[in-house]
């Protein structure tokens, strides 16, 4: 399960946390405060999304270094 959602986890955190930015920010413009009210709280959140792409892009890049190296190991390159 975690391979299938691995991809899209930093677009489920960005979707919930515009969720709730627009929840706080609906609900403080209905009681009379701050339109952005919410905005900070938006602002320093969002570079976990770049940090979940960046967990699962290292990961793959690492995968794909050993993927290599097996491949490396079992038909050695040709001499020419």
């Amino acid at each position: 399960m975690k391979d299938r959602i691995g991809p899209w986890l930093a677009a489920i955190f960005c979707a919930v946390l515009a969720l709730i930015v627009t929840i706080a920010n609906l609900w403080g413009l209905r009681n009379g405060g701050s339109d952005g009210s919410a905005n900070s709280v938006f602002m320093m959140f969002m570079p976990m999304c770049f940090i979940f792409v960046g967990g699962y892009l290292s990961k793959l890049r690492g995968d794909n270094l050993e993927l290599r190296h097996r491949l490396d190991a079992v038909s050695p390159p040709n001499a020419g």
